[in-house]
């Protein structure tokens, strides 16, 4: 169940840099609960399939969006937690940057259920509640 769940979340980074919203619909849980990092713009928390992905669409909706560096931190129960560097370029200005992140992610029913963004590893460590 653990490595299926890893292999869920993975997917999702692909889709997403794929900008996949239809395959991201089919991994997100109905009543999944997304939240951004802390002083984020739009923080959330967003609540719902529609809310989540939206707001999934608002942060890749780049000239360019690719993860690297992907690395899973932790796989105990229903949480995943990665670690990995977003890559992005704007598509009018063509400035790029990237960010270091890390997301907590707990799958129910073979879905993402919820999905956390923070900065770092310990921070999506703690919001899975899984020790540091």
């Amino acid at each position: 169940m653990s490595q299926e769940n890893v292999e869920l979340v993975l997917e999702s980074f692909r889709l997403a840099e794929a900008d996949d919203v239809e395959g991201l619909a089919a991994l997100f849980h109905p009543e999944i609960t997304a939240t951004a990092v802390p002083e984020w713009p739009e923080p959330g928390p967003f609540v719902g399939r529609d809310a989540a992905l939206a707001e999934t669409k608002r942060l890749t909706d780049w000239g360019e969006n690719r993860f690297t560096d992907i690395d899973v931190v932790a796989d105990e129960g229903d949480w995943v937690v990665v670690a990995s560097r977003w890559h992005v370029r704007g598509a009018g200005s063509g400035i790029a940057t990237h960010f270091d992140v890390a997301v907590a992610v707990r799958v129910k029913e073979g879905r993402v259920i919820e999905w956390h963004n923070r900065w770092s590893r310990d921070e999506a460590l703690d919001a899975a509640g899984l020790p540091e």
